[in-house]
C-alpha cells in the first residue's frame, strides 16, 4: 500500500536528527579554525566531520536499511522491526552489538563524500560566484568557472535564495554520482551481509554501468533532499546567524 512508501521512516528521522545535524555543526565548527580560502583544508574538515557523524549514525543506518528492504524478502526471512527502537534493541538482543556498527568503514566513506558534495563543495562553489580576490589553491579554479555563468544567467546576488538554489543543485551534481557506488555496496553488504569484494562483484553482474544502479531514483531523493535542507539552513543563517558568532558578540 501507499504507506509502504514510509518503511523505516522513524528510523531515518532519528538519524536525520543525529546525523545530519552533528555533520553540518562539525564542519562550521572546523571553519572557524583554519584557512577559509582553501578548498582543500574544507575537503579534510568535511571528511573528518563526515566519518565523526557517520559513527554515531550507523546504527539507525542499518535498521533504516532493513526496515526498507523487509516487505521484499520472503516471510520467514523478514525481521518485522516496528520502530527504530525496536530494531535497535533486536538486532542487539538478536545479533549483537557489533551488527550496529555493521558496514562500518562503507558507511563512514559515504558520510564523509555527502559532507564534502553538502557542505566544502556547496561552500566553495558559492563563494566563487561573488569572490574576485585571488584564491590560495590551483584547485580552487575549477569553481571559478561557474562565476560568471551564475552571475549571468540566473542573476543571483550574495546571499539570495537564488544563490543558494544554483549552488545547492550544483553540489548534488557533482557528488551524486561520486557516492552512488559507495551506497549500492554499503546496501548490499547490510543487507546480504556479504564482504566488500562479494558486494562489488555482485555489481559487476550488471556491467561496467552496475555499481550505478538506482542512480536516477537516489538522484531523485538525494536532490530534493540536499537542496531544501540547505536552504532551509541558508535562511535561518541568514535571519538568525551563527550562534557562536552571536554568542561572543
Amino acid at each position: 500500500g501507499f504507506l509502504s512508501l514510509y518503511d523505516g521512516l522513524s528510523a531515518q528521522v532519528l538519524r536525520q536528527l543525529s546525523y545530519t545535524t552533528l555533520r553540518f555543526h562539525l564542519y562550521e565548527l572546523g571553519k572557524k579554525h583554519v584557512d577559509d580560502c582553501s578548498f582543500l583544508v574544507k575537503i579534510s574538515i568535511a571528511t573528518l566531520a563526515g566519518c565523526v557523524a557517520g559513527l554515531v549514525g550507523i546504527p539507525m543506518e542499518v535498521v533504516n536499511t532493513r526496515m526498507q528492504v523487509d516487505r521484499a524478502l520472503p516471510s520467514e526471512y523478514r525481521r518485522n522491526y516496528h520502530n527504530v527502537f525496536h530494531g535497535l534493541y533486536r538486532v542487539a538482543s538478536d545479533e549483537g552489538v557489533r551488527a550496529l556498527y555493521s558496514s562500518f568503514l562503507l558507511t563512514c566513506l559515504r558520510s564523509a563524500c555527502t559532507t564534502i558534495g553538502q557542505s566544502a563543495i556547496y561552500d566553495q562553489v558559492k563563494v566563487f560566484q561573488f569572490n574576485n580576490e585571488p584564491q590560495c589553491i590551483l584547485i580552487n579554479r575549477m569553481f571559478a568557472q561557474a562565476k560568471g555563468f551564475y552571475m549571468q544567467m540566473f542573476d543571483v546576488k550574495h546571499d539570495s535564495t537564488g544563490l543558494h538554489l544554483v549552488s545547492s543543485v550544483t553540489a548534488v551534481c557533482i557528488f551524486g554520482p561520486i557516492i552512488q557506488p559507495v551506497e549500492n555496496i554499503r546496501t548490499i553488504k547490510m543487507v546480504k551481509n556479504l564482504d566488500i569484494k562479494d558486494s562489488i562483484a555482485y555489481l559487476m553482474r550488471f556491467g561496467p554501468l552496475g555499481p550505478f544502479r538506482g542512480m536516477v531514483p537516489s538522484l531523485l531523493r538525494l536532490g530534493p533532499n540536499t537542496i531544501i535542507t540547505l536552504l532551509l539552513y541558508e535562511k535561518i543563517r541568514v535571519t538568525f546567524g551563527y550562534y557562536g558568532t552571536n554568542a561572543r558578540s
